[in-house]
């Protein structure tokens, strides 16, 4: 297991899934974006990935960090990716970004880690026949 840290992420890789657990109290804006985004391809090395974000209940994101983290570059070897939500504003949150400004892999949220890393082992199953 490789592991690694930034400013609000600390950053787990098994070799086919990314775990990105949100540190608390964390507001992430655009250079954390791009700070994360060189982290995730250091520890990920090019291969493709399922992504799991284990979000907190007090954290936030600003818009214009939204958008720079809904390029498709920063998904392009990502297989699938779940969310793990803990309230009606991060729901809100998560429906929109998915909806409106279009995830470029297969997205969804869930309540449970364990709901979520089923669904990811079944997009895994689909996608990388």
């Amino acid at each position: 297991m490789r592991e690694a840290y930034t400013e609000t992420l600390k950053l787990s890789f098994d070799g086919r899934m990314l775990t990105c657990e949100v540190l608390k109290d964390i507001e992430i804006d655009v250079h954390h974006v791009k700070t994360d985004h060189r982290a995730s391809v250091e520890i990920t090395g090019g291969k493709k990935f399922l992504s799991l974000v284990l979000t907190t209940p007090d954290m936030s994101i600003t818009f214009a960090a939204q958008k720079e983290s809904m390029t498709k570059d920063k998904y392009k070897d990502i297989v699938a990716q779940a969310i793990v939500i803990h309230s009606l504003a991060q729901r809100i949150l998560g429906n929109f970004m998915i909806q409106f400004i279009k995830y470029p892999c297969p997205c969804r949220m869930f309540k449970t880690k364990n709901e979520a890393i089923a669904w990811l082992d079944n997009e895994w199953k689909k996608r990388m026949k």
